[in-house]
């Protein structure tokens, strides 16, 4: 009878003292534990670092155009076209499918919600999408308004087209009076317009101005900006403004150069820790099929 065969001489089944819990048990745990700072690091580190270009990543990621927006304070932030222009939210809609072999729950779970308004996309782009949480509203808002869509990107940023918005009464602001108007007021006119749908803020401007539609309740057509303002946002002498940018950016170097000096070891410690944990898994498993063979 051939005794059982133990990974390392059975070194990982020594149980401590205290807790009574075997090597290997503590190796998850420690694993489990790696894993998790790892994620925080990342997460409180290089990505909240970086948190100004994080439209610009989920314009990248939406393969659409990225914006420039500001209120009256002419503070310009830079986000996602989808929060730029899209007036509905279409994840949060109700949507029904198509007729499917497929159960109804099954495609909710699994399928990105953008198929419910669009054709082309495959059952693989649709499992990618889900899971990849790739936003698509503005494929489907573009759509929805047959394709009427305006845009005019000023500038490029890491290849992505950049709009200038001026949103000077708070349009875009989810939570806002006038946003939650200006939907209520557009899901009624798409109810009795299907053929001429208003999904984007820059048509629903145009029609107000043309004077096709009434203004929302509480939503105004024309905002004043007082001169100061642009005056501070764009002052004629800039010598000074380039010599504050430049300090301070001298200042941000030298505060993130040690965080972003230890961001290249988050990936591999947190890849190590995976691999560790499927190693450990592996070889029990192997060792347990020898013992009982």
């Amino acid at each position: 009878m051939t005794g059982e065969v133990l990974f390392l001489g059975g070194i990982l089944n020594f149980t401590d003292p205290l807790f009574h819990w075997q090597l290997y048990i503590w190796s998850w745990i420690i694993a489990s534990i790696l894993m998790v700072i790892c994620w925080l690091a990342w997460r409180y580190g290089p990505w909240k670092a970086y948190q100004a270009l994080h439209g610009l990543y989920h314009a990248f990621k939406a393969s659409s155009n990225a914006a420039f927006t500001s209120g009256l304070n002419l503070y310009f932030e830079l986000i996602s076209e989808r929060d730029a222009k899209c007036i509905f939210n279409y994840a949060k809609s109700e949507f029904e499918f198509e007729p499917s072999k497929i159960p109804m729950f099954i495609r909710r779970l699994f399928f990105n919600y953008a198929t419910a308004f669009l054709d082309d996309i495959g059952w693989a782009k649709a499992l990618v999408y889900k899971f990849g949480k790739r936003n698509m509203d503005v494929e489907i808002a573009k759509k929805l308004q047959n394709y009427e869509w305006e845009e005019s990107p000023s500038v490029t940023i890491g290849g992505i087209r950049t709009d200038i918005i001026l949103d000077a009464d708070a349009w875009t602001i989810k939570n806002s009076p006038q946003h939650k108007a200006i939907e209520a007021y557009c899901y009624d006119w798409n109810e009795t317009h299907p053929e001429d749908q208003i999904h984007s803020y820059s048509k629903l401007q145009r029609l107000m101005y043309e004077g096709i539609i009434n203004s929302p309740l509480g939503v105004k057509t024309h905002v004043m900006v007082p001169w100061v303002r642009i005056d501070s946002a764009f002052p004629i002498a800039i010598e000074d403004n380039e010599q504050a940018g430049a300090y301070r950016q001298v200042a941000e170097d030298m505060a993130n150069s040690e965080q972003n000096a230890l961001s290249k070891y988050y990936l591999p410690i947190l890849g190590g820790s995976f691999g560790l944990a499927g190693f450990i898994l592996l070889i029990r498993f192997i060792t347990f099929s020898m013992a009982h063979h």
